[in-house]
């Protein structure tokens, strides 16, 4: 009986401590909390989307607040996320992205340092089953750029040229001039968009004589540096010609502050200076008289289109565009490719505060 009672004993003790084990074991969360940005984390959750970005430059303005926007908006969401900054260098945009899609992104969201050199990073992530959208630049030389998102460059060289043409005629009760064409970076898309936009309005001017083209140049990188040189070079020439500039087409904000720079600010508030991107800077300026008007598109909505674009992306594989615009293939054979534009806005003295109202810049951003 002892030995029954001692064995029995036993059996309950065993039963208890696997009981109590139970009892108190604790569940292991995973973690499959979004990357931030610049994480090197690969996501373990499969179901979620992994956003990754790659944006060319924080040196100008509005890069810093798609950035902003597309973080946030996929935080809200509750996808993964990833983001690098290639500081103006294709090599460094090339090396990050790579490193994004070893951490398995589904999405890249490609805003090229330069269209052409980024063909390879599409080649790279489409190799590897990832969606990729050109983001408001177009990545040239591949067919495998899945959606082009981007603002109408078109149009918002347009209003550019446009207010050239009108600011000329009321200045001298006709259109006429003398007039410092810059034209962008030739590494980005949009940079022939924006000048053809612009040059269709005052292209029947300058063949008839009245608007007479002191210089035209591209700017590298869209540097105010550069823009400051070119239009130093056109005062020189100018001057040799004995004429004044009376406008400059400049294709952003950063390239008009070169060129207000390189005129001084006296001479600049005579002078017809264009910009776009409705930079907080450039709306000062404005205000002060020395820069004339910029467009604007809002990147914010940009950012958060292209997070609704790569769910759409991952979750059916495809996404309906009404445009296309017009690309090269690997043979430098002419493509169409599946385009998204969003509409822009011009900005002059006279509706700066839109932008304080649509909650883009605050009030002490523009008025200090």
């Amino acid at each position: 009986m002892k030995k029954f009672l001692s064995i029995l004993l036993a059996c309950i003790l065993m039963i208890s401590v696997v009981a109590c084990g139970e009892t108190g074991k604790t569940p292991v969360e995973s973690n499959t909390a979004a990357p931030t940005a610049g994480s090197t984390e690969a996501p373990e959750d499969k179901d979620t989307l992994f956003i990754g970005l790659s944006m060319p430059t924080f040196a100008e303005e509005r890069w810093v607040v798609d950035e902003e926007s597309i973080s946030a908006y996929a935080k809200e969401k509750g996808y993964k996320y990833t983001m690098a900054v290639a500081d103006g260098d294709s090599n460094k945009q090339k090396e990050q992205c790579s490193t994004m899609i070893t951490l398995g992104i589904d999405v890249l969201i490609l805003a090229p340092n330069d269209g052409t050199a980024a063909a390879s990073i599409v080649e790279e992530a489409k190799a590897e089953g990832i969606y990729v959208i050109a983001y408001d630049r177009l990545v040239t030389g591949t067919d495998l750029v899945d959606i082009y998102l981007t603002f109408d460059s078109w149009y918002m060289g347009g209003l550019n040229g446009e207010y050239i043409v009108n600011a000329l005629q009321e200045k001298f009760g006709e259109v006429k001039g003398n007039v410092v064409l810059l034209k962008g970076d030739p590494g980005d898309s949009n940079a022939p968009q924006y000048f053809g936009g612009a040059y269709e309005h005052l292209e029947p001017y300058v063949e008839s004589g009245a608007i007479h083209i002191i210089s035209e140049n591209d700017v590298d990188g869209w540097k105010p540096d550069e823009a400051q040189k070119h239009v130093e070079n056109a005062m020189s020439i100018a001057d040799a010609q004995n004429i004044t500039i009376d406008a400059v087409l400049c294709p952003n904000d950063g390239t008009a502050s070169g060129a207000i720079a390189a005129l001084g600010d006296d001479i600049a508030k005579d002078t017809i200076i264009t910009g776009m991107d409705g930079e907080a800077a450039a709306l000062r300026r404005i205000l002060a008289g020395t820069q004339s008007m910029t467009s604007w598109g809002d990147t914010r909505a940009m950012g958060r289109e292209a997070v609704d674009i790569a769910e759409e992306l991952f979750r059916t594989g495809k996404y309906h565009t009404e445009y296309a615009e017009e690309g090269t293939d690997a043979s430098g054979a002419e493509i169409m490719v599946p385009t998204v534009k969003l509409p822009a806005q011009f900005i002059d003295i006279d509706n700066v505060d839109l932008l304080i109202d649509e909650g883009y810049h605050s009030y002490e951003d523009i008025y200090g």
